[in-house]
């Protein structure tokens, strides 16, 4: 999905966007990278600069990645609590302790975000947003 957002700030390669929250942020892919602001219906993106050249105030288009909010919401919630059920079952069925079975349910959780964590920082690049191009937009023009 591409959109127009408003550069807000430069870091090394990366850059603060803001753009008008639309109902396309339901279903972004991206909106875990997001943060919405206070008041009002404006959202700050950090996107990936992609070797264009922009400054403060410039208008870029973006594009979002493509990992969708249902499977983000899987590996998030889905597949820690599939975890944390099985081990709480099969600990609890042979050893017939429902303390250890907590514990060690409790600590496979910690364990799978631990795993979710290294693939976030090694994918992080790929799901990023990405400048596509900048917009020279007509006078009196609004993207927001």
């Amino acid at each position: 999905m591409r959109e127009l957002a408003i550069v807000k700030e430069l870091k090394r390669d990366t850059v603060l966007l803001e753009k008008a929250r639309t109902q396309a942020c339901a279903s972004c892919g991206s909106k875990n990278s997001c943060s919405v602001s206070q008041g009002d219906k404006i959202v700050t993106i950090q996107a990936l600069r992609n070797d264009i050249e922009v400054e403060p105030g410039d208008t870029v288009e973006i594009e979002t990645g493509k990992l969708s909010a249902t499977r983000v919401a899987m590996i998030v919630y889905g597949i820690p609590l599939i975890v944390f059920l099985a081990v709480l079952i099969v600990v609890n069925t042979f050893l017939k302790s429902e303390g250890l079975a907590v514990g060690l349910a409790f600590a496979s959780i910690a364990v799978v975000y631990g795993i979710i964590s290294i693939y976030d920082r090694r994918n992080r690049q790929k799901l990023m947003p990405r400048i596509v191009r900048k917009v020279v937009l007509p006078d009196g023009f609004i993207t927001q």
